[in-house]
């Protein structure tokens, strides 16, 4: 019997197309009770007067570089991260209920919570005049609703459209750091009618492109739009090459770690983690090298804080992430700890691979810019640090998981855990890379440069020692079984099977 929920035919009021402002306040609470705890709101105050310290702090002349990405990360990635749940496909969309307005009113809970910082910051540098004042609510409102729409669109698309997204977003965080102005954000730091037009045409574009048929047909069709056939091993030789290539625990572990499914039409494909990861990181290295070639010193110092932070950041994130589709039924039917043993050496090969390109690029910046050469402790301690870190975060924080038709099994809940999960991956981010920016200060103060690369080298050493006995302790030692033990604990409570 399906749980009684908001949604339930009882409670629509009239069914689809008969649009009621009580009953959709009533359903956006539902959302944000759904979403959010007590926790989750004193998180978003903290961070909304960390936003506007930071902002007031920063130097004038770097402010739109600061400012411009705040706002552009809080439109784009919150709505990015959206998607439907199995629940909403077994009950939900099994009512009157009207899957346009469930993602809608989904994505503008998403939404929300983020307009505090975006109004915050931006008036700290609005001018008290009514016409600022004007455009800057006016580009506000178009912006929400773009996310809004953002969102929903976002939600029943497929996984490539999802990946497209994702990178279109961190293109679009990387140009609002570089060229601020280039971004409709930016007119919330300097209101005019130009970018209140800007962020018009831009509500308007993703009004216009909204996939109404698709969204239409999960009222009548959800597993026939959702669902994707795997490809069976039935034939004799299919099954002799799949034991060969999952043969031992070991290669099982590997070849499940370094491959992951891939949509190519109505069906997955198992493609290369290692070959796609490998390319993305060569990319970024390239990328990162020329742009810091072609800059003055001060902004090439810059460019790579931002590259190592947002390097940092996808690392962190995409392993977190995977924890979704373990199966715990699967992983421990066997030896857990021996599963587990090898499936972080598997996830510390890969990234040990993936930074390489990046110690590679910071090692030959380091001719031209000396301070790049710190760069390269901080990368060497992800693979030691963020394979076990990442999953634990994650399972701290509650993350869901992922089963049948590549869905989540319950709607992400944001509490005092996912702030802490993040503050604690930025601490160490900052433990981590703090050499640089130490030898970045060293490089502009010639009186203390022998003190801060003496810091920075005594610092590297330390961060090295401790790395690889966090990788002792989560890996190869017998401390290891109460780490994993807690881990999956966590993730029975989480509802994982």
């Amino acid at each position: 019997m399906a749980p009684e929920t908001p949604w339930s035919a009882a409670q629509i009021g009239g069914g689809r197309g008969r649009p009621d402002v009580k009953r959709l306040l009533k359903l956006l609470r539902y959302e944000l009770k759904a979403r959010y705890t007590l926790g989750a709101v004193v998180g978003t105050a903290v961070y909304t007067v960390w936003a506007v310290w930071t902002a007031l702090s920063t130097p004038q002349m770097l402010t739109a570089h600061f400012v411009v990405p705040l706002l552009t990360a809080v439109f784009i990635f919150p709505e990015l991260a959206l998607g439907l749940t199995k629940p909403d496909v077994d009950f939900v969309y099994a009512t009157q209920a009207d899957p346009a307005e469930v993602l809608l009113l989904r994505a503008a809970a998403a939404v929300l919570p983020q307009l505090p910082v975006a109004v915050a910051v931006s008036a700290l540098f609005v001018s008290t005049s009514p016409a600022g004042l004007l455009w800057c609510a006016i580009s506000l409102v178009f912006l929400s609703i773009f996310s809004i729409l953002m969102g929903a669109a976002v939600g029943p698309a497929s996984l490539r459209f999802k990946d497209v997204g994702l990178a279109l977003g961190f293109l679009s965080y990387i140009a609002s750091y570089l060229r601020p102005e280039l971004l409709p954000t930016y007119g919330l730091l300097n209101p005019s009618p130009l970018y209140a037009a800007y962020s018009g045409a831009l509500a308007a574009l993703m009004y216009a492109f909204f996939p109404r048929k698709r969204v239409r047909e999960l009222a009548v069709n959800a597993y026939g739009v959702l669902a994707v056939a795997v490809p069976r091993v039935s034939e004799p030789e299919e099954r002799a090459a799949a034991h060969a290539q999952f043969g031992t625990p070991w290669r099982a572990v590997w070849v499940t770690s370094s491959t992951y499914y891939r949509r190519r039409g109505e069906v997955f494909i198992r493609a290369s983690a290692l070959k796609t990861g490998l390319v993305i990181s060569l990319v970024a290295a390239a990328a990162g090298y020329a742009a810091a070639r072609l800059s003055p010193p001060d902004l090439a110092a810059a460019v790579l804080a931002l590259q190592s932070f947002l390097a940092f950041t996808m690392f962190f994130g995409v392993a977190a992430n995977t924890i979704m589709g373990e199966r715990l039924w699967l992983s421990l039917s066997g030896d857990a700890d021996l599963y587990f043993r090898y499936r972080m050496l598997a996830r510390s090969a890969l990234a040990a691979v993936f930074v390489a390109p990046l110690a590679a690029e910071a090692a030959a910046l380091a001719l031209l810019f000396p301070p790049a050469l710190h760069l390269i402790p901080g990368l060497a301690s992800i693979p030691l640090v963020v394979p076990a870190a990442s999953w634990l975060a994650a399972a701290y924080s509650g993350q869901p998981q992922m089963r049948e038709l590549d869905l989540l099994q319950s709607l992400p809940r944001t509490s005092h855990r996912s702030y802490l999960a993040i503050l604690l991956a930025m601490a160490y981010y900052l433990f981590a890379f703090a050499p640089y920016y130490m030898a970045v200060a060293a490089f502009y103060i010639g009186d203390l440069s022998h003190l801060l690369y003496a810091a920075a080298q005594a610092w590297s050493a330390v961060l090295l020692s401790l790395s690889a006995l966090f990788f002792y302790a989560t890996t190869l030692s017998r401390w290891r079984r109460t780490v994993w033990s807690w881990l999956v604990n966590k993730l029975t409570e989480n509802g994982y099977v």
